[in-house]
């Protein structure tokens, strides 16, 4: 049985500093967070990826030097225990339908489910939707 992790260490992955100080703010103050690192690129996410052990990472879809997807496929290969969300404004059927597709455990479109992070981290902080 899995026990409740109130030592969130969640990593952002978003080419968008604007976005990633928002997910910043939303998250920092939840008492299951123990750290939020931010990323803008691809090759900043694998470098802290190596360097730090991270439970959920939240990512675009759209990063300014590889893709999100790309993103998505190495973790769920490297790091298969790790939660995955991405927030996009790319949430298209065929968008939302890829991600779910290669292991998303959540796609959040950005216009609309923004604020929804925080409730998905509480969840999984409490033992709900955890494998």
């Amino acid at each position: 049985m899995n026990l409740p992790n109130n030592n969130y260490r969640i990593l952002v992955v978003d080419s968008s500093l604007i976005v990633a100080d928002r997910l910043n703010a939303l998250l920092k103050d939840l008492e299951c967070v123990q750290l939020v690192s931010r990323a803008y690129s691809y090759k900043q996410a694998l470098e802290l990826l190596a360097r730090e052990t991270y439970e959920v990472v939240l990512l675009d879809s759209q990063l300014p030097d590889q893709s999100g997807f790309d993103l998505l496929a190495f973790i769920k290969k490297n790091y298969p225990e790790v939660k995955t969300i991405m927030l996009t404004n790319q949430s298209s059927v065929l968008y939302r339908n890829k991600g779910l597709q290669m292991g998303t455990d959540h796609f959040i479109d950005k216009s609309s489910e923004f604020e929804s992070v925080a409730q998905i981290i509480n969840n999984y902080a409490v033992g709900y939707q955890m494998n």
